[in-house]
């Protein structure tokens, strides 16, 4: 970076090491999936359309079908385009869902830093010095109560976006209150703490510490919260496109085993002798195509799930302890500490 005279600001900027490490981190869960699209299902249908390929180049070169070839080219790459354009908008599809899946959670987080912002508004009221004391621990008391909240939210948030669910809440996030006992019986503790932070609004706005008109601003927030959490459950409880994934499927694998047929055909040529050479070129052409068109769906099934593979490439964990280090900073209270620390290595 450089000024006006061309100088470079090693004195000013720095790298910001906490981002630097959680990019990392998710580029080495990302090298974990590059293979992914290979299954044992891909491997096991590839192999037996390159059978089937190779059984029609020796049944043809002896027995010598009556096949029509400008027919069967004619349907091949009919199929094969309509098929190329299913398959890919299956995949454009997955990943805009798993943007999108991303972007429910980051809205998650977005909504508890507001939160934490807002609550500034919140203040003494002003009292004799007899009360300014009591007033001046109620209003640090509500910081510290709404920062835990937001921390224990959020982490009940995560648990239910990986099919789990709060049995007892961290150590550091208790209360010791027999008000949040709910949480590891209801259905969905991340609402329950919703409801939680929306009585410690009013307490504030009973005790005047806050006006009305504010008290609306926060409680926008709040519904962010939910809607948040309704979006990404709607993803997770979505019914899967079943009836266009069998579809898929179904032609995928006819036209893989009709790509064997058409290659074997056009390998033997107008003579239609069995040459050993021409026998492996149509294994090989087989195999790569069989590879190529069964790895594509499977790089599509992500549009079944994109809530589960978006969380699988997220550091849940760097987003949990930097969202704890935001909210306590962005509180103008010293005794608000980071409930969740990043753990020292």
């Amino acid at each position: 970076m450089e000024d006006g005279g061309g100088k470079l600001l090693d004195s000013v900027v720095l790298s910001d090491t906490v981002i630097t490490s959680t990019k990392g981190k998710m580029s080495a869960k990302a090298s974990k999936f590059y293979m992914s699209f290979v299954t044992a299902d891909m491997l096991c249908q590839s192999a037996a359309s390159t059978a089937f390929a190779g059984a029609v180049y020796i049944g043809h070169s002896y027995v010598k079908f009556p096949l029509t070839f400008d027919v069967l080219r004619m349907v091949h790459l009919i199929t094969g385009f309509i098929l190329g354009l299913l398959l890919t908008s299956r995949v454009v599809m997955g990943v805009y869902l798993k943007w999108f899946a991303t972007g429910r959670v980051y809205a998650f987080t977005k909504a508890c830093r507001s939160l934490a912002v807002l609550s500034s508004c919140v203040s003494e009221t002003l009292t004799v010095s007899a009360g300014a004391e009591i007033e001046k621990k109620a209003v640090s008391k509500f910081r510290f109560e709404l920062v835990r909240l937001l921390n224990l939210g959020f982490y009940c948030y995560t648990l239910a976006l990986q099919d789990l669910k709060l049995a007892v809440p961290p150590t550091p996030l208790k209360s010791g209150s027999s008000k949040e006992e709910v949480l590891t019986t209801a259905s969905n503790p991340t609402l329950m703490i919703c409801k939680l932070i929306t009585a410690l609004l009013e307490q504030q706005r009973a005790a005047k510490r806050i006006s009305s008109e504010q008290v609306s601003v926060l409680m926008g927030k709040v519904d962010e919260l939910v809607d948040a959490y309704h979006a990404s459950f709607a993803l997770i409880l979505s019914p899967a496109p079943v009836s266009l994934t069998s579809f898929a499927f179904f032609f995928t694998a006819s036209w893989a085993y009709l790509t064997g047929a058409a290659l074997a055909v056009i390998e033997l040529g107008d003579s239609a002798e069995f040459d050993t050479f021409g026998l492996g070129l149509t294994l090989c052409y087989s195999a790569f195509l069989s590879l190529f068109i069964f790895g594509l769906y499977e790089a599509g099934n992500v549009v079944e799930a994109p809530m589960k593979a978006a969380i699988a490439l997220m550091a849940k964990e760097d987003m949990t302890t930097q969202l704890s280090d935001d909210l306590a900073a962005l509180m103008d209270d010293s005794s608000v500490p980071v409930f969740l620390p990043s753990t020292p290595k």
